[in-house]
């Protein structure tokens, strides 16, 4: 099968959509397929056409971000032509509504069945920037038509299946609820590797980016309040709420124990992981954004570490509580504190949790079973 995958996104980049998306080519293509990919339209704007617009738009940032994601479309489109044209493809799948949207447009395109991965609801995510009207109705259209063109859609847990019922009136019957996953022995592998930097033990890992929705916030309140001063918290991330949580740090008198490391290459990220005490995911709601299937608890189990999560959206799907991880209210570090500690010193109830882990990532989790899933519905859209 000739596969054409597709992203408004450069990759390589940092973050769980470039895992996914490489997993699965490399996936694929172990399996005998043909895989290409479009990505990045937006990286290939020139430098003078961005001044156009901008002068185009009186300055104005909405009008300016709005014309330049016009441009955008246009891009990927033509990117999107050169494929078709030159590799043929009999399926095209797409994983953000932006890439959907421009192959949707693609003269010749609706010949061939198009996939979309809703990884999270774009237009949610885009309310928690600073956005104005015009981009925010640039958003719905695509998305619209995102999930109008496509043949199927595959939800990465059932809250995203919601909104695509609920918010945009799409067919139960057109989607398909297919969790992300991780290839366990790689997960394995590259977590063995020499620490890079060498965090002082004990530690809880926080591998999220400093933005809201994701609660490193409460994380930092939490080490204030467990009652062993020795633990400490290190995190790996970058985002535009860094100053803020070094203050809150500050504040708390925790300083000293919490390590922000910045943005960390998944090479050096993943060593970090068997030797924590456990993986927090403290992910609050925001605008609407409920966290997904967290790769980052996927990768926990994997390799040995007990993951910590909030019990939301698809982390509450992933983890069975004080079974094969734990889950604690959002928003509340009093409860992540009494986690960490139980954790950190019941070692017969941790090693559970890891054993338990350690088999449902394998049974449920691991690439090869996703793989199956996604080729079928493959399979379903060339069968009409």
């Amino acid at each position: 099968m000739k596969v054409l995958l597709a992203t408004q996104y450069v990759i390589p980049h940092e973050g769980g959509l470039c895992t996914h998306l490489v997993d699965l080519m490399a996936g694929l293509q172990g399996l005998g397929h043909q895989v290409r990919l479009v990505h990045g339209g937006l990286a290939r704007m020139s430098a003078f056409g961005r001044v156009v617009r901008m002068i185009a738009a009186l300055g104005r940032r909405d009008s300016y971000v709005s014309r330049s994601m016009g441009v955008f479309l246009q891009r990927l489109g033509a990117l999107f032509q050169e494929q078709i044209d030159e590799f043929a493809p009999e399926v095209i799948h797409c994983h953000d509504p932006f890439s959907a949207s421009a192959a949707a447009e693609v003269g010749g395109a609706g010949a061939i069945p198009i996939v979309e991965t809703v990884h999270g609801p774009a237009l949610y995510e885009a309310q928690m920037g600073i956005c104005g009207p015009r981009y925010l109705e640039f958003i719905l259209r695509c998305e619209r038509r995102a999930f109008a063109s496509a043949k199927r859609l595959i939800a990465v847990d059932s809250g995203q299946a919601a909104i695509l019922r609920n918010d945009y009136d799409v067919d139960p019957s057109r989607i398909a609820v297919i969790f992300n996953s991780v290839n366990v022995a790689e997960v394995r592998r590259l977590a063995s590797a020499r620490l890079p930097q060498c965090p002082r033990e004990p530690y809880f890992l926080v591998p999220r980016r400093l933005v809201p929705k994701t609660g490193v916030g409460y994380a930092i309140e939490a080490l204030a309040r467990m009652p062993n001063k020795t633990v400490g918290l290190v995190i790996a991330g970058q985002g535009s709420m860094r100053g803020e949580l070094e203050q809150l740090a500050a504040s708390l008198g925790v300083a000293e124990r919490t390590q922000f490391l910045g943005s960390v290459p998944r090479l050096q990220l993943l060593p970090l992981f068997p030797h924590a005490l456990g993986i927090l995911v403290p992910s609050v709601p925001s605008n609407g954004v409920v966290e997904a299937t967290s790769l980052a608890v996927m990768e926990a189990m994997a390799c040995g570490s007990v993951a910590i999560a909030s019990g939301i959206g698809g982390l509450a799907e992933l983890i069975a509580d004080g079974q094969t991880g734990l889950l604690v209210p959002p928003a509340d570090p009093e409860a992540l504190a009494k986690a960490m500690t139980k954790v950190m010193d019941d070692q017969p109830f941790r090693q559970r949790i890891l054993e338990a882990a350690k088999r449902k990532v394998e049974s449920d989790y691991d690439a090869a079973a996703w793989l199956a899933r996604v080729v079928a519905v493959y399979e379903q859209c060339l069968a009409g």
